[in-house]
């Protein structure tokens, strides 16, 4: 017997009641449609919709329970949001820089973000790093129209670089090749940056795009005072300070033994304060020394994370966490994130709720500092 008749034995009990006068219409083309499903079923699967496309961000970022916790977005956007050049939203407060990867993205880039989180805005596109890569330990250094940004990078082609990151033509700008920290610093008319490279300092002119060596000023970290004139230089356990020309004007003994090193020294956005890191003297602790009076001082046990000046004097922040209120659907509760807010003046702490925390499966972000104050608060 062929295959032709053994199918059609097979479905003829399934079939013959189709010719029978007692089935409606409504019923024949409901089994009609059923037998056409099975019979499809052993040939080519029919196309999917077009509207099954999958999307290359994971849809849980859009709608985690955790994103209706937070006021700024009452649903997170699937796709990364870009900081835009000019834009006066965006530059209408003061905003931290960091770094972080988003999930599904290979290479971490600089992000930009209000002071309490929100708003977060990739400031570099992942694409533009290929040939080279971000080094993490030095502190990039934004200018003062938030413009440009100066970066120390490792590339394939010049090795180890110090480049500007153009935010308008979305662009870098090769201004040296050398190693070392860079320690960038800006003049207020964001035309000159200044830094390290191989052992030598270095001034770079934006509008020429022209590099010139410098007097070098030694230190383990320097920094240009706000007044545009002064520099402040770390000298392992004390600070010197030096006219823009690089000649001494003061040196500050705080008072240290040899041993005594100061790590991550930072200035306040304000030129009123050094904060670092003591290391040489038993457990570490963080300190913050008052320019005006560098007798004064405050100190803290260390803590994982440390510390950064806020955009208002006399106030540096730290971040942290802690158990939520609200359960998770696996009966744990969610992690809130924190900023602590330290004052220097009253040496009280107040907690700021962190908004779009894990955003974009970003699960760390690195806090570089604060740009875009504007006047002093």
């Amino acid at each position: 017997m062929s295959l032709i008749s053994k199918n059609t034995a097979r479905f003829k009990p399934f079939l013959t009641p189709l010719l029978t006068k007692s089935f409606s219409r409504s019923a024949v083309i409901m089994l009609l449609s059923v037998a056409t499903l099975l019979l499809t079923g052993c040939g080519e699967e029919p196309a999917p919709p077009a509207k099954q496309a999958v999307e290359e961000q994971p849809s849980r970022f859009s709608k985690d329970k955790l994103a209706y916790r937070h006021t700024y977005h009452p649903e997170w956007p699937k796709e990364v949001r870009d900081e835009v050049y000019g834009d006066e939203e965006t530059f209408s407060t003061p905003r931290i820089l960091f770094n972080a990867k988003v999930e599904w993205m290979k290479k971490k880039t600089l992000f930009s973000a209000r002071m309490d989180g929100s708003d977060r805005r990739r400031i570099i596109p992942e694409t533009a790093f290929e040939g080279r890569g971000l080094i993490g330990s030095h502190t990039p250094k934004r200018s003062p129209d938030n413009r440009y940004i100066a970066l120390s990078m490792d590339t394939t082609d010049h090795g180890f670089t110090r480049e500007l990151w153009d935010t308008k033509t979305q662009q870098f700008i090769l201004m040296s090749e050398g190693y070392g920290h860079a320690h960038f610093n800006w003049t207020k008319d964001s035309e000159n940056v200044i830094f390290y490279a191989s052992g030598k300092h270095y001034n770079y002119h934006v509008p020429t795009k022209t590099l010139t060596e410098r007097p070098i000023i030694y230190s383990n970290g320097l920094f240009l005072l706000p007044d545009g004139k002064t520099f402040l230089a770390d000298k392992k356990n004390k600070y010197w300070l030096h006219d823009f020309n690089g000649d001494v004007i003061e040196k500050v003994d705080l008072g240290f033994n040899t041993q005594f090193t100061m790590q991550y020294l930072k200035v306040s956005p304000f030129g009123d304060y050094i904060s670092f890191l003591s290391e040489g003297l038993g457990y570490p602790k963080y300190y913050w020394v008052n320019l005006s009076d560098p007798s004064k001082r405050i100190t803290k046990p260390f803590k994982t994370g440390g510390y950064f000046f806020s955009d208002k004097k006399n106030k540096v922040l730290s971040k942290g966490f802690k158990d939520s209120t609200d359960l998770m659907g696996n009966g744990q509760y969610y992690i809130d994130d924190f900023f602590y807010e330290f004052d220097l003046n009253t040496q009280q702490t107040r907690e700021i709720p962190i908004k779009e925390s894990n955003i974009w499966g970003m699960g760390s972000i690195y806090i570089f500092g604060v740009f875009n104050i504007k006047d002093e608060q």
